[in-house]
């Protein structure tokens, strides 16, 4: 059980037990909405559903190619039926999950722990109050403006009692969308858990000791109220729109790109930014506190569902110039999610995670504030386990887990040192050789002390770990080199450095106890191209319609939309490219009037003669822009691969990612399908949406398949020399197989005892 899903402080009133009795009255009401799970295969399907009226409510937070949650009346669903998309109803009527959360809500339980259940606004408040009133020494609370119906916004201060100097500010805030209910239980469970596990948990201690914690519960307060009293799905603030409409999204109203793609100008639209940025009070309320204290350095703003991690950008899919920390931070949260009760949280960049949302609050705490930022979404995963009315004995443990995050999170962001792989170590490693890799080494509050850099590392999963010094490469660049390993050996390592404090860290986190895997292996390159000649590929397939932007393979001239060079190194310079050409603007010679296709040359990702356990991975490196012109990311790039020759396709990937730079893409082929001799992989650039600037390039495409040489003489490939070698070599050789023709002394294609004597000096040597 939770430390404190049974701790109950005392009550200032017991009046206060039946507030939710006072927010049970609904005036909107949801009889026959269903929330159906879709697959959106084009876009004139998204077009489709989004113009169906009255407007369906996406649940999820992708609008997009792919699979989306939306609810809808009964009129828009009889329309939406007809359009005949694939879909399944995962929630059959809207209205009786809103009756079955009222009626256990009314029913109530006086002696029911304060986390057993959602709690109204009123509620936690008084809640706030207690727990800041049972711990004066550490926590404090503030009214920091008013919303704009008057009610208070109210942050909490939690910090320790050791040195105030140096802290660093860290803020978590709940319910910028009235309906995500689990949101601020979630940040209430962790404001109380810190408070109380203060001077027990040395991790708790630690953290408060160096940082200081805000939290603001509930944001959205008229609009928190509101779902409580008259409409449990609403979503935006009450704004009086005065066309008939209210409401503002206050996740589009933040000024830092704000009215790009992802909202809506339109004010019925649940995405709708308002009409200017900070426009709300709200909004600007929660500004002018971070700007009141410019020691915040990280921020998360706590959103339901859909269980993501996402770091900035919102507005533009280009990557922010720390991404890599951002990936280090994201996948230590999402790491220690799963730790606590096994959840999976997808994290990455919110444009290219999710889809476009510009106005929000993690680009501007970022991109403004110059606080690291994110958003979490909570659980459920998806509308089948209640979307934004999930069963309270969800609220513990989604909370649980999140707080272990949040704590690991804050550890990171107060200790001596940081520690990330320059580039993400591969799962494998070539046999024979040495193999190195750069970690980098920043101090953070700490000094690194010199020579304690260390790559740990051993074969197997028993045993103690050898030692190797990491070798500085100058600035916070430092080199670990595994030594060379036979193959189908698997190494674990870790890297650790202490700070001249004495702090040790370790990369991964876990160190010797969750150390990273590598397998060590030989690779066959059976298909590779570098595009500088045509090596067999077509342009054009059935149903190509594209007028202008043909693939085409040249020296592409470089525009704001497609590369100036291609990526293999010099003397390298042609790839294949939509048209590639500059001409008199980016509009030029883009994708225009449909699709345009690239088919490969077939190549072979069966398992080769000299390779025992292979597995066959195909990489390519390709560019991708639909992010100009005056229908930004309206359409995608599918990439399919076929291993009967063109018979059938499978789709690898659907690109929307407008890096603005060459992206290389790895897939294992078998996970999409068997592999065969007779591999095509196809590349679809297309401009379905007018007004976009859609360009393309691949470049660079290699079929490498992972497993261990074959010993000369294991003619059966078992991988052990014995008489089942000799009897499948003596079948070979009746068979003529070119295979089995060892020696050549005579000329190839003789068969003869030499190559038996062939045979037997192989096996014996």
């Amino acid at each position: 059980m939770s430390r404190i899903a049974r701790h109950r402080l005392p009550l200032i009133t017991l009046a206060l037990a039946v507030a939710t009795s006072s927010g049970l009255a609904q005036t909107k009401h949801y009889e026959d909405h269903k929330v159906a799970r879709i697959e959106i295969r084009t876009l004139d399907q998204l077009r489709a559903i989004e113009s169906l009226e009255p407007e369906p409510d996406f649940w999820t937070h992708g609008r997009g190619i792919g699979v989306v949650e939306v609810q809808f009346g009964p009129d828009a669903f009889a329309e939406f039926e007809a359009l005949e998309i694939p879909h399944r109803v995962v929630i059959e009527d809207v209205q009786a999950l809103v009756d079955a959360e009222r009626a256990r809500l009314a029913e109530g339980d006086p002696d029911a722990a304060w986390y057993d259940d959602f709690k109204t606004l009123a509620e936690i408040n008084v809640r706030v109050d207690e727990l800041v009133a049972a711990h004066p020494n550490i926590a404090s609370v503030a009214t920091i403006g008013q919303s704009l119906e008057g009610r208070d916004i109210r942050a909490m201060r939690i910090s320790g009692l050791g040195p105030g100097a140096g802290r660093i500010g860290i803020l978590f805030d709940g319910c910028q969308h009235a309906r995500e209910w689990i949101s601020p239980m979630t940040v209430m469970y962790i404001a109380e858990t810190l408070m109380n596990s203060y001077g027990t948990d040395p991790r708790v201690t630690a953290l408060l000791d160096s940082a200081e914690i805000f939290i603001i519960p509930v944001v959205n307060t008229d609009g928190y109220e509101y779902s409580w009293n008259s409409e449990r799905l609403w979503r935006k603030n009450r704004r009086n729109n005065g066309d008939g409409t209210f409401g503002v999204d206050l996740n589009r109203n933040w000024g830092y790109q704000w009215g790009g793609q992802g909202s809506s100008g339109t004010t019925s639209s649940q995405i709708y930014r308002g009409p200017s940025a900070f426009s709300e009070p709200e909004t600007r309320v929660v500004r002018d506190f971070i700007a009141a204290h410019p020691g915040i350095e990280a921020h998360i703003d706590f959103h339901s569902y859909t269980q993501l991690i996402l770091s900035p950008w919102g507005y533009t899919s280009t990557l922010p110039p720390n991404q890599p920390e951002f990936d280090e931070l994201n996948a230590l949260m999402a790491g220690a999610i799963a730790g606590v009760h096994g959840m999976t949280y997808v994290y990455g960049p919110s444009y290219t995670t999710i889809y476009p949302a510009s106005g929000v609050m993690p680009d501007w705490v970022f991109g403004a504030a110059g606080a690291k930022s994110w958003t979490i979404e909570l659980r459920p995963a998806g509308a089948a386990g209640g979307g934004f009315a999930p069963p309270p004995a969800q609220i513990i443990p989604t909370a649980e887990e999140n707080f272990e995050a949040v704590l690991q999170l804050g550890a990171r962001l107060t200790t001596a040192l940081a520690m990330s792989f320059e580039t993400q170590p591969p799962e494998r490693i070539p046999s024979g050789e040495d193999f190195s890799f750069v970690v980098v080494i920043a101090e953070v509050t700490g000094t690194l002390a010199p020579g304690s850099g260390a790559l740990r590392y051993r074969i197997g999963t028993g045993g103690s770990f050898s030692t190797s010094p990491l070798v500085s490469l100058g600035g916070e660049r430092y080199e670990a080199t595994l030594p060379a390993a036979d193959c189908d050996s698997m190494y674990q390592f870790y890297v650790e450095a202490s700070s001249t404090g004495g702090q040790t860290i370790s990369l991964p986190a876990g160190g010797s106890l969750e150390p990273l895997d590598v397998l060590v292996s030989d690779v066959a390159v059976t298909f590779a191209d570098d595009c500088e000649t045509n090596a067999g590929w077509q342009v054009g397939f059935p149903g190509d319609t594209a007028t202008t932007g043909i693939w085409n393979r040249m020296d592409p001239e470089g525009t704001a939309a497609q590369p100036e060079d291609d990526h293999t190194p010099a003397p390298g310079t042609d790839c294949w490219v939509t048209d590639g050409r500059a001409g008199a603007g980016i509009g030029t010679y883009d994708v225009d009037g449909g699709a345009t296709t690239l088919v490969s040359p077939v190549f072979d990702a069966s398992e080769p003669w000299e390779i025992i356990g292979g597995e066959a991975y195909l990489t390519y490196h390709r560019w991708y822009s639909n992010d100009r012109g005056s229908n930004p990311g309206t359409d995608s790039m599918p990439i399919l691969i076929s291993n009967d020759g063109g018979q059938s396709w499978t789709l690898l990937e659907d690109v929307t990612e407008n890096a603005g730079r060459w992206v290389a893409r790895s897939f294992k082929v078998s996970d999409f399908v068997p592999p065969t001799a007779d591999m095509l992989v196809r590349f679809v650039a297309r401009d379905d949406g007018g007004g976009s600037i859609v360009e393309a390039a691949i470049d660079d495409i290699t079929l490498e398949v992972f497993g261990c040489t074959r010993h000369p003489a294991d003619f059966n490939k078992d991988g052990v020399l014995d008489i089942f070698d000799f009897l499948a070599f003596q079948s070979m050789f009746v068979q003529r197989d070119p295979r089995a023709d060892l020696d050549h002394s005579t000329g190839v294609g003789v068969f003869d005892i030499f190559d038996f004597l062939e045979f037997q000096r192989l096996f014996v040597g």
